[in-house]
C-alpha cells in the first residue's frame, strides 16, 4: 500500500514537472513572439506563420545534408549522366525534326500533279490530297457561281490549311495574280435581277466606285458590309474593326486597323491601299479634366490602372493644361502619350 503511494506522488511529481517546462516553453514562445512582433512590426497572424516557417526551413535547408549522414549515400555519376542527357538532345536534334508530310498533314495522302480548281472533279481534287470534305466544299462553292482567278483564292475555301496550300502552291493551274490593267467589275447576269440592299448615305458615284476591285473606303465612314468587299475581311472581322472604330470614337490613322483582335501584317498590308482617313476628320475627345473614371476607362488606349493613376494626379496637382502633363505620370510612355493626343481635350 505505501509502495503503492508513493508511485502516485512520483507520477504526481513528473506531471506537476512536466507541466513547469511546458510552461516555461510556452513563455519562452511568448517572448520570442513579441520580440519579433516588435521587430519587424507584424500583426499576429503574421507573426505565428514565421514562427511556423522559420523552423521548417531549416529542416529543408539541412534535410538533404542529415538524409546523406543517415543513408551514408554519395552521389557521384554527374558526368555519365551529363553525357547521356548531350547525346540525347544531339539524337534529337538529327532525328526529330518535323516533317511537313508526316507531322503537318499525317491524314493527308498527296499526289503531286497539276490540277486547274474551277475544272478539276471532285475525285480529282481528292487525288491531290484534298480531302473529301475539301473537295466538297470546293465543289459547293462552284456550283453556287463562285470561280477561282488566282491561286490565292483557294484559300478562301474555309478550313483550307496554309500548310496544305504551300505544298500544292506550285501545281495549281492559276496565275499567282491578276495582271495590273485588268479591273474586275461586278456584273449581275441576265437571269438574275439586280437586289438593291440599304445603305447608309451614299451619292451614286461612290456606289459605282465600291463595285471595283480598286476601290477606296474611308474608314470612319463605311459599315461592317462596305469592309467586306476587302478580300480577307468576312463578317468577323468587319464587325470587329468597327467595334474597335466605337471603343476608340474614330480612327485617326488606318495603321490603327493593326490593333484590331485577328487582323494579322500581311492581312493589313493587303487592304491597307484601299483605306483612307480624310484629313479633316476629328475623333471622338474625352474631356479629361471633367471626364469620369468610367469614361476614361472606357477608352481601348487606357487602362484600369492608369484611369487610377490620372484621377489621382488630377486631385494631387489639379488640371492637366495639355499633353505634355500626361509625361509626369509613370505609367504612361510616351508613344502611348502620342496615341492618345487626336483622342484628348485639355480644357
Amino acid at each position: 500500500m505505501i509502495s503503492f503511494q508513493l508511485n502516485v506522488i512520483d507520477l504526481k511529481v513528473r506531471i506537476y514537472y512536466i507541466k513547469s517546462q511546458f510552461y516555461k516553453l510556452s513563455q519562452s514562445m511568448m517572448n520570442i513572439k513579441r520580440l519579433v512582433r516588435n521587430y519587424f512590426g507584424f500583426s499576429k497572424t503574421q507573426t505565428n506563420g514565421f514562427m511556423v516557417l522559420t523552423p521548417l526551413m531549416f529542416v529543408l535547408l539541412f534535410a538533404p545534408g542529415i538524409y546523406r549522414n543517415l543513408t551514408q549515400i554519395e552521389y557521384n555519376e554527374f558526368d555519365s549522366d551529363k553525357r547521356h542527357l548531350d547525346s540525347l538532345v544531339g539524337l534529337w536534334r538529327n532525328n526529330m525534326k518535323p516533317s511537313l508530310e508526316k507531322d503537318v498533314l499525317p491524314d493527308v495522302n498527296i499526289r503531286l500533279t497539276f490540277f486547274e480548281p474551277n475544272t478539276a472533279t471532285e475525285e480529282e481534287l481528292m487525288g491531290v490530297g484534298l480531302g473529301q470534305r475539301l473537295a466538297s466544299r470546293i465543289n459547293n462553292y462552284r456550283n453556287a457561281g463562285g470561280s477561282f482567278k488566282v491561286k490565292s483564292d483557294l484559300k478562301r475555301i474555309y478550313g483550307f490549311p496554309d500548310s496544305l496550300y504551300q505544298v500544292l502552291e506550285k501545281y495549281i493551274q492559276l496565275p499567282d495574280e491578276l495582271p495590273q490593267s485588268e479591273v474586275r467589275v461586278a456584273q449581275p447576269s441576265p437571269s438574275e435581277k439586280p437586289v438593291k440592299r440599304e445603305r447608309k448615305p451614299y451619292n451614286e458615284e461612290t456606289e459605282s466606285t465600291l463595285e471595283l476591285e480598286n476601290f477606296i473606303l474611308d474608314i470612319n465612314e463605311v459599315d461592317s458590309l462596305d469592309l467586306q468587299k476587302l478580300r480577307g475581311i468576312g463578317p468577323a472581322y468587319s464587325s470587329r474593326i468597327v467595334k474597335f472604330r466605337q471603343l476608340l470614337g474614330g480612327f485617326s490613322s488606318i495603321d490603327q486597323v493593326k490593333e484590331v483582335f485577328g487582323i494579322t501584317d500581311s492581312l493589313y498590308q493587303s487592304i491597307a491601299p484601299q483605306l483612307r482617313v480624310d484629313e479633316a476628320y476629328q475623333p471622338v475627345q474625352i474631356n479629361i479634366n471633367i471626364a469620369t473614371f468610367k469614361e476614361i476607362n472606357a477608352h481601348p488606349y487606357i487602362s484600369y490602372e492608369q484611369t487610377k493613376e490620372i484621377m489621382n494626379a488630377k486631385s494631387k496637382f489639379g488640371k492637366f493644361r495639355s499633353a505634355e502633363d500626361l509625361k509626369r505620370l509613370s505609367l504612361f510612355d510616351s508613344i502611348q502619350i502620342v496615341k492618345l493626343i487626336p483622342y484628348l481635350q485639355f480644357q
